[in-house]
């Protein structure tokens, strides 16, 4: 019986794979577009009676397959308002880049000879996928209507005055220390244009540091577009302050990250000539009215001078971020009283060192932001007992928190038990991390396992007793240095 199931199965599995071997018969639609991307001069030469419906297949198709001939003319025609072609790119490749400004350069041409044109956009980010995926194989029957609904242009941009021009939109990312051959090639094109086209960059990342004059890239973007600029690898502090310029120039900056900014190495010290860059770069946080999330990280020029670059801010800001800094009592002093700070829900002072600093002033700093405060994070800040005890009563008012972490702090089992029962009104936790009581560790700092495992079982219990937790973690000094 056993052997006649066995065959009825495999009969049954060789029957599915026949079956699936047999494709549905392509569409006309499918066998046109195949048609035309064979013969380039019969694909150009239709596209100005090619319906709309045909004109997001082929191009895809024509991408895919390198036809820069095709793309060039596709671009120029393009029916709808936006070209969301950065969604097919996985990298970024000259030679289509030289297609798709071609494009825009006949397009361009066709303005200047007051023709009718429709393209206002080219999107060359990672976005509006839904626009292929409207038009892709089985979903071809889409009212075209519904794509330029869902992909409506952002050209006329508010920040530029309503001027009619062609825009580009991109987020750009610079990860090495000088631009590719694809980036110089885009530069030199847009600077020749400034005068028919808007480059919208929402996001500018340097991730590496610059061989260059910093400041040439952002002659070839509207700078009033940049909602976030992001500085993340090894600058110093004279760089930083050649890009100051341009930092005052983004009125619509809503998120500033620097991180690791060091001595400069190259350059003998000079605490002057240091000030005076330190003043150049943060006299133009007066001008970013609309910044919201600051993120200072691995900044060594904070020590001493945090009030010279709060007290410039002119909006409250929602993210707080200084990191692995040294901060004075000053410095301390005037974040509990600054007004930047009092609607805050995201403050990370992770890798501060509070061991020399006053115990009240946390408890000082948590106090104004009770009301608003989610996510605190203060990892590996040498916080003992004492500071604890200090900020418990603000901590345990913070009725917004979400996430909480004290992971890689000096704390005792008591002072632990002690924090975790000021969390009991803190209903909306949903991730918590606490160090290891000091207890589990021996004379040398090795984890002690069984003690471990005794003592943080014991304050899951605590914890559990008091409210019913969703993740928390107690973490070892050791796993979290090795993490």
């Amino acid at each position: 019986m056993k052997y006649f199931l066995s065959l009825d199965i495999s009969l049954a599995s060789a029957y599915l794979k026949v079956m699936m071997s047999f494709t549905d018969p392509p569409t006309l639609q499918q066998l046109a577009r195949r048609s035309l991307l064979k013969d380039e001069a019969l694909a150009i030469s239709a596209l100005e009676d090619l319906p709309k419906e045909l004109f997001p297949p082929l191009f895809k198709g024509a991408f895919a397959s390198k036809q820069p001939n095709i793309l060039r003319q596709m671009v120029a025609a393009w029916p709808f308002l936006c070209l969301p072609v950065g969604a097919l790119m996985e990298s970024p490749d000259l030679e289509t880049l030289k297609a798709l400004l071609d494009g825009l350069d006949l397009l361009l041409a066709e303005k200047n000879q007051h023709r009718k044109w429709k393209l206002q956009v080219l999107d060359l980010r990672d976005a509006n996928h839904d626009f292929w995926n409207v038009w892709s194989e089985g979903q071809h029957t889409v009212s075209s209507s519904d794509v330029i609904g869902n992909n409506k242009a952002v050209g006329n941009h508010p920040i530029l005055g309503g001027k009619q021009t062609t825009t580009i939109l991109m987020n750009h990312f610079l990860m090495s220390h000088c631009p590719s051959k694809y980036l110089k090639y885009f530069y030199q094109w847009a600077k020749e244009r400034k005068d028919s086209i808007q480059v919208i960059c929402q996001k500018l990342e340097f991730g590496a540091f610059p061989a260059y004059y910093p400041m040439d890239v952002l002659e070839v973007f509207d700078t009033a577009s940049i909602q976030e600029l992001e500085i993340n690898t090894c600058w110093d502090i004279h760089t930083l302050a050649l890009l100051a310029p341009g930092l005052g120039q983004m009125k619509n900056l809503q998120k500033l990250i620097f991180k690791e900014i060091y001595v400069p190495v190259h350059l003998p010290r000079n605490q002057e000539m240091e000030a005076c860059c330190f003043t150049v770069i943060f006299s133009q946080f007066s001008k970013l009215n609309k910044l919201q999330h600051l993120y200072l990280n691995d900044v060594y020029f904070l020590n001493g001078r945090l009030d010279q670059v709060l007290s410039c801010l002119r909006s409250p800001l929602e993210t707080l971020s200084i990191t692995r800094c040294m901060l004075s009592h000053s410095d301390m002093k005037y974040l509990s009283q600054c007004p930047s700070i009092q609607q805050l829900k995201h403050l990370d002072m992770s890798g501060v060192t509070f061991i020399h600093l006053n115990d009240t002033f946390l408890g000082s700093l948590l106090q104004r932001l009770t009301a608003t405060l989610q996510t605190l994070k203060l990892k590996g800040c040498m916080i003992r007992d004492m500071q604890i005890n200090a900020l418990l009563p603000a901590l345990s008012q913070c009725s917004q928190l979400t996430e909480l972490n004290f992971v890689n702090n000096v704390l005792s089992m008591g002072c632990l038990k002690k924090l975790l029962q000021h969390t009991d009104k803190l209903t909306q936790l949903t991730r918590e991390k606490y160090p290891a009581p000091d207890e589990v560790y021996d004379d040398i700092g090795d984890v002690i396992p069984d003690r471990f495992v005794q003592l943080c079982s014991e304050l899951m219990d605590t914890l559990k007793g008091i409210r019913q937790p969703k993740k928390f973690y107690f973490i070892s000094k050791r796993y979290f240095n090795g993490r």
